[in-house]
């Protein structure tokens, strides 16, 4: 531990983020082969969906998340998912996958300062189409609501912080080899 409480380990925290169907979860996979831990901020409030006893469907998982940070305070789905980046980290470099506020950056970052952020970007229809095919209970429906909500949490203020943005508008072997160039440029 750093002398003023920040974490100073060997391994890398890169935050992933993008609107909903601009490819992260390909990302995420191609990370997966190259040996980086995925944690997923969506992983902890669908958790909180099912303790709840709630259906997994587009409106539980966004009242969901906008009721835990009422209840607990706006970075309360980061702080949850702290403990599991401190493990992985111990044997691996960590993405986090969609994170949406920048507050939770912040947070991050007061553990983990060298934590940088990687955006992905695509056209609405590219990302519509995606998300009709994925087969998530929570795609079901509301895309312009739930663009509205993270679009509101102040998405498009962390991505104007990543440190390597890919432009999603290409076949899925584009975005995998993008992927491995921000990978690359990230140093993971």
């Amino acid at each position: 531990m750093m002398g003023d409480g920040r974490v100073d380990m060997s391994g890398r925290v890169i935050v992933l983020c993008g609107p909903q169907g601009s490819g992260k979860g390909l990302v995420a996979g191609r990370a997966v082969e190259r040996g980086i831990a995925v944690l997923s901020l969506g992983d902890v409030v669908r958790a909180q969906v099912a303790a709840d006893g709630l259906e997994a469907s587009a409106a539980n998982v966004g009242s969901t998340a906008l009721s835990m940070r009422e209840e607990w305070g706006e970075a309360v789905v980061v702080e949850r998912l702290l403990p599991m980046v401190h493990e992985a980290l111990e044997a691996t470099d960590v993405l986090i996958d969609g994170m949406r506020q920048p507050l939770e950056f912040d947070r991050l970052v007061e553990d983990f300062a060298e934590a940088e952020i990687l955006s992905l970007e695509a056209t609405d229809e590219a990302r519509q189409a995606w998300l009709a095919g994925r087969g998530r209970g929570e795609d079901e429906s509301g895309f312009g609501e739930r663009e509205k909500r993270e679009w509101a949490w102040g998405l498009a203020e962390l991505m104007a912080r990543a440190r390597v943005t890919i432009v999603n508008n290409g076949s899925f072997d584009d975005l995998l080899k993008s992927a491995d160039q921000a990978f690359d440029a990230l140093g993971v």
